[in-house]
């Protein structure tokens, strides 16, 4: 008997078991039902778009748009970019709250990227009802626009901007969720954080769209070595060089990544294979210094040779060629790639790049490398009740390290503005509404006050107060 009850107790813990019995109420037109089974299947299983995204059509046909909407967002934005029948909900629900504008956009993008999908009729139909009776243009202006951002973002670290570029960066991934050069640097910059547990789902919304994409896999590297997952870096280090090439900087990104982790034989490798097709003077310098490093001189005095008799060699290039020169006539001195890789960077004159600048991926690294203590934030016990209040309200679309993410919020405001009256239910209420306003405000989520100010059944005299009282 008793065996019996913990089979049932573990198949009842099993989240297909309450997405089946959601789907049977929806057929029985139970929405109210089959929504509460979908959330308890989402909260047993919170990476499982699936479970999401009938969550947010069942919020749909409830009449609650604008948090279906907010749901099929996060899917694009941090999921599944290729889930393109979130376009379609959107477009409705938006046509439901009387926004044409935003409608025609999702509608748009629905057909852009799925020309054939199961609504493709439907959408096309809905399209030239708006174009004909709301004066709305469709034109595929979000391509431009997302672009626009990503430059901007480019500006913006430029100018040592990150949170600006990282602004920028969402609303580039909003415009286009397939724009997979602002997805891979945002997840440089998470890296660079060392906020590798975001990274590591943007990562895999990029190998969604492209899983070759040799940014985002050169990224990935990067990314489990800071989360201390070695047996892994070192399998997809192996992987990395027979990857496609298409191009210049793939076989630049690849080559730095191979560099970085001290790699040199498959980065010989690699170059060997692309040297004729990519025979510029940096590629070329690049595979003399890795033959010098491993001895091999048979191959590194052709190239020797070769860059001799270029007669527009600037000289700090040509000082460089003679001293690796020396190396072989002595055979003696123990050669750095990287430290190398680095001088020719600079005496080239190589453009910086995010794909394969040699002094940042080097600075990531390093960092990583570092001891890490592991720093505990805590906030006084009185607070625990605020804590358990904005986790109550948690929304289906936050992470599931919500609850360690709103006590770093928590312990924030604590530290720069000191300690906050909670001295009644009304201050709770009023705090934790606050603190889910930063956390969706740093995370960019669409939650506007008003909503948050009707859910927390707070004042909005009181809201406002208490975000100028935190200087928010």
């Amino acid at each position: 008997m008793k065996n019996n009850l913990l089979s049932i107790d573990e198949y009842r813990n099993n989240p297909e078991f309450y997405f089946y019995k959601g789907l049977r109420c929806a057929n029985k037109r139970n929405i109210n039902e089959a929504y509460k089974h979908l959330i308890k299947a989402a909260e047993l299983s919170p990476e499982n778009m699936e479970y999401k995204f009938n969550i947010a059509c069942f919020l749909s046909e409830m009449q609650r748009p604008k948090e279906a909407n907010r749901i099929f967002m996060d899917i694009l934005l941090h999921y599944n970019p290729t889930m393109y029948d979130c376009y379609f909900g959107m477009g409705c629900n938006s046509f439901e709250l009387g926004d044409m504008k935003k409608s025609a956009e999702y509608f748009e993008k629905y057909i852009y990227f799925d020309s054939d999908g199961e609504f493709s009729e439907e959408v096309s139909e809905m399209i030239f009802y708006l174009k004909l009776y709301n004066n709305i243009s469709v034109d595929n202006r979000f391509l431009k626009l997302s672009q626009t951002s990503l430059k901007n973002a480019k500006k913006s670290l430029l100018n040592n901007k990150t949170g600006e570029a990282v602004r920028e960066l969402y609303k580039a991934i909003g415009f286009n969720p397939m724009n997979t050069d602002a997805r891979n640097l945002l997840v440089l910059i998470l890296i660079e954080q060392q906020n590798y547990k975001r990274a590591s789902n943007f990562i895999a919304t990029v190998t969604n769209i492209y899983s070759e994409d040799i940014w985002a896999n050169s990224l990935k590297i990067y990314n489990l070595y800071g989360s201390r997952k070695y047996s892994r870096v070192e399998k997809l280090l192996k992987i990395l060089p027979f990857r496609s090439i298409y191009n210049r900087k793939d076989l630049l990104c690849i080559a730095t990544t191979l560099i970085i982790f001290n790699k040199i034989d498959e980065l010989i490798q690699l170059l060997e294979t692309y040297i004729v097709e990519y025979s510029d003077l940096f590629v070329c310098s690049l595979l003399l210094i890795g033959y010098i490093a491993s001895k091999n001189y048979e191959k590194a005095n052709p190239i020797i040779n070769n860059l001799q008799t270029i007669k527009t060699l600037d000289t700090d290039f040509s000082d460089w060629i003679k001293r690796v020169s020396e190396i072989l006539k002595e055979d003696t001195s123990e050669v750095s790639v990287l430290d190398e890789y680095k001088e020719i960077f600079r005496i080239i004159g190589e453009p910086e790049d995010y794909m394969y600048s040699p002094f940042r991926y080097l600075e990531i690294f390093e960092n990583a490398s570092k001891p890490r203590q592991r720093t505990i934030r805590k906030v006084p016990k009185k607070y625990n009740s605020v804590v358990e209040c904005v986790v109550l309200h948690k929304e289906i679309m936050y992470v599931p390290e919500y609850e360690k993410e709103i006590i770093q919020i928590l312990y924030n405001i604590i530290y720069h503005t000191g300690e906050l009256l909670i001295e009644s239910e009304k201050d709770i209420v009023g705090l934790s509404a606050v603190i889910e306003y930063i956390y969706c405000k740093e995370n960019f989520i669409d939650l506007e006050k008003e909503e948050l100010i009707q859910k927390y059944g707070i004042s909005s005299i009181a809201f406002n107060k208490l975000l100028k009282k935190i200087n928010y």
